[in-house]
């Protein structure tokens, strides 16, 4: 999930918004990142494929107590995983590599899953008051190439001779959607066009990304409290030439009620200060757009508590050296959350606290001059 260069997003602390290798000590193209030598072989075969994620989800069905079944199918028919751990009456909903590209996201939900099924006294306190649903891979077609050691895509699978209008981005879209822009099915379509200016006449009669669909129907169906969405972003740095590990930001579209606002800015303060001296987590605020299409958005106006989680790079941008040390920031993060809110103490926080988490940080192109980025370095979006 990423965000247009410009706006709000866009003056970077040091002066020019605009990083290079110069203005830091050390040398930043190395294995471990933020970028690995170009003669590195980014080995996607690292990774959980969805064959093995489906395997290891079954393994852990019939040897704990997790629940694992489908909650509908992909545009090229793969399971849509889904897992739910019964526990006491506030469901959390997390929700994984909408992106099909953002993969450390993935790896992190099943080590969360695997500390569920194999239990103890952390576990049983967080289920003392938290039902847990993880959707552990919202979009496999996306990451389907990477099985055969292939870049894998971003967006869904839908045929490029499937088309729809859309309210968001206008008439005749054909082929691939972003799962994450089609989360304002079910929202009442006269508060979309007065928060939003859509006309609901453009709204298509179905979810062009059906993976989309399953989720929200399956969080209507469960009536979830919370929602967390795991994303990666570019690479960013603060002042202090520190590498951003971590990202987060609550609704911003105006017809989010206010007690749904306050309880998502909870969310991402408390996590903010439970990891941020960990050494290994470093934060800033993520910018973020505010119409009701995208994920975090669209559950806040739904009244849930719903959180945007953003990491840094992808496995093309980090090397296989700097993997495993991000799965543990995403970790720890998903963990601290469900603790905050088993224990109550997420609910003492300050909602103001949010506003402390430091501004967006640098953008680092390694040593590209702004006059030499391309649209895919201008244009990014949640």
């Amino acid at each position: 999930m990423l965000k247009t260069i410009g706006g709000i997003a866009g003056v970077g602390t040091l002066g020019t918004g605009i990083v290079s290798a110069a203005d830091c000590q050390g040398d930043f193209i190395k294995p471990g990142g933020p970028f690995p030598p170009e003669t590195a072989n980014i080995n996607y075969n690292s990774f959980t494929s969805n064959e093995k994620l489906y395997k290891t989800l079954e393994k852990l069905d019939t040897q704990s107590n997790l629940e694992y079944g489908s909650i509908g199918e992909t545009w090229e028919g793969r399971p849509i995983p889904y897992v739910r751990i019964d526990g006491g009456d506030t469901d959390v909903f997390y929700v994984t590599q909408q992106h099909g590209d953002e993969q450390h996201t993935t790896e992190a939900a099943l080590q969360l899953l695997q500390k569920f099924a194999a239990g103890g006294r952390q576990v049983d306190k967080i289920l003392e008051e938290v039902t847990l649903h993880v959707i552990p891979r919202h979009n496999p077609d996306g990451w389907a190439p990477a099985d055969d050691n292939e870049t894998p895509q971003r967006e869904n699978r839908r045929p490029e001779d499937v088309c729809h209008d859309g309210p968001y981005f206008g008439q005749n879209q054909c082929g691939s959607v972003d799962p994450n822009r089609q989360h304002y099915f079910g929202i009442d379509p006269d508060i979309l066009a007065e928060a939003d200016g859509i006309d609901p006449d453009q709204i298509p009669d179905e979810n062009p990304s059906p993976e989309t669909q399953a989720m929200l129907d399956k969080a209507d169906e469960i009536d979830a409290d919370i929602v967390c969405d795991w994303h990666h972003q570019f690479t960013l740095r603060n002042d202090d030439c520190e590498l951003i590990n971590a990202s987060t930001r609550w609704p911003l579209n105006e017809a989010a009620p206010e007690d749904a606002v306050n309880l998502s800015r909870q969310i991402s303060a408390h996590a903010y200060q439970e990891t941020k001296d960990l050494g290994h987590t470093t934060w800033d605020t993520y910018p973020g757009g505010t119409t009701a299409n995208i994920a975090r958005n669209a559950h806040g106006v739904l009244g849930r508590g719903s959180v945007l989680f953003e990491f840094r790079g992808q496995a093309s941008d980090l090397g296989n050296a700097a993997n495993g040390r991000l799965v543990t920031v995403i970790s720890t993060i998903m963990n601290e959350v469900l603790e905050g809110i088993a224990s109550g103490e997420l609910y003492e926080v300050d909602p103001a606290v949010a506003d402390d988490i430091p501004p967006r940080g640098d953008y680092f192109w390694k040593e590209l001059p702004r006059e030499e980025w391309n649209p895919e370095h201008e244009a990014y979006a949640e």
